[in-house]
């Protein structure tokens, strides 16, 4: 979870930003998300440059050199973009111990939110200036980061569909949704795991394990649950075999905000935890990336290893 683990004043006038911009995420205009935060950081009279970029490897390597660059200099890098922008650019940033700041430009942003950062692209830009710094925790995958949830089974066949659909319909939000409904009705086959947890093994037949490090996101599967889990915990959903009236019957109850009391879902807080299955790699989602990763899959959460701008008049 995000937490406030360790404040610091506001920011420096000083201090160089650099904004990474992945126009092409969510349902952004390019030219004018790049207008509104170019002119929203000159407004404020900061110290920035604007980089735009393509998702792949030359993204990974230019936001490589700006976060070396910002570390030598005490600057800022901001991932301007989605989902994928942003937890590229935090994995730098963790292995580097770097500021990082964010300007929303996904379909949900729910880091964004839960640390209350503006999902206005403007009033997310200022912030980079008028804010301050916050170190929040945040969850890994074996050696990758998430900063919202990790999962494998039927949300990776669900994502995987959404990015079809998407590609063909447009990266908007309904397009995301119907096409979720379409991937739940369609079930994924049971699998075998066994998940050790502190000292105990637990060996379960599922189709899903979802594990979410994000309150707000966390709050809007269940309400209960969210209250519950620790300030630097994850929340892990295990998905029993379900049949089409179990996955209506869980959709009913997601939107109900209270998934956890269903018979079809087993659920635990815990912040540390792996996974073994007969497989030696498996297909995981990770903030709505997928990606292979071999096993056993060991989950865990690692406290303050994130330094984020946040807004100086609320708390996160």
């Amino acid at each position: 979870m995000t937490g406030s683990l360790s404040r610091q004043p506001q920011l420096s006038a000083n201090s160089a930003i650099t904004v990474l911009l992945n126009a092409r995420a969510g349902d952004t205009n390019a030219a004018a998300f790049r207008k509104e935060v170019t002119d929203a950081l000159a407004e404020a009279g900061a110290s920035f440059r604007v980089m735009e970029m393509t998702p792949g490897n030359d993204f990974l390597a230019a936001a490589r050199q700006a976060v070396l660059d910002a570390k030598d200099h005490d600057g800022i890098v901001a991932a301007a973009g989605g989902d994928g922008t942003i937890n590229t650019v935090a994995a730098l940033c963790c292995e580097h111990d770097v500021k990082m700041g964010i300007i929303p430009a996904g379909t949900f942003n729910y880091f964004a939110r839960d640390l209350s950062i503006p999902t206005d692209a403007a009033e997310a830009a200022r912030n980079l200036v008028e804010g301050r710094i916050e170190r929040v925790s945040v969850g890994y995958i074996n050696d990758r980061i998430f900063l919202n949830n990790a999962s494998f089974g039927l949300y990776s066949k669900l994502i995987r569909h959404r990015e079809e659909v998407k590609s063909r319909f447009g990266r908007f939000r309904i397009v995301a949704v119907l096409a979720a409904l379409v991937s739940l009705f369609r079930g994924q086959k049971p699998f075998s795991i066994a998940m050790h947890v502190g000292k105990e093994k637990l060996v379960r037949r599922t189709c899903m394990v979802f594990v979410t490090n994000n309150l707000m996101q966390l709050s809007h599967l269940d309400k209960e649950v969210a209250q519950q889990t620790p300030e630097d915990g994850m929340a892990v959903f295990v998905m029993r075999p379900v049949t089409r009236l179990d996955i209506c019957r869980l959709i009913l109850r997601g939107v109900m905000r209270n998934l956890a009391s269903d018979s079809q879902l087993e659920t635990f807080c815990t912040d540390s935890f792996e996974v073994e299955t007969r497989r030696s790699g498996i297909d995981a989602v990770v903030d709505g990336e997928i990606v292979r990763c071999r096993t056993p899959l060991s989950f865990r959460t690692v406290r303050g290893a994130l330094q984020v701008v946040v807004p100086a008049r609320t708390s996160a």
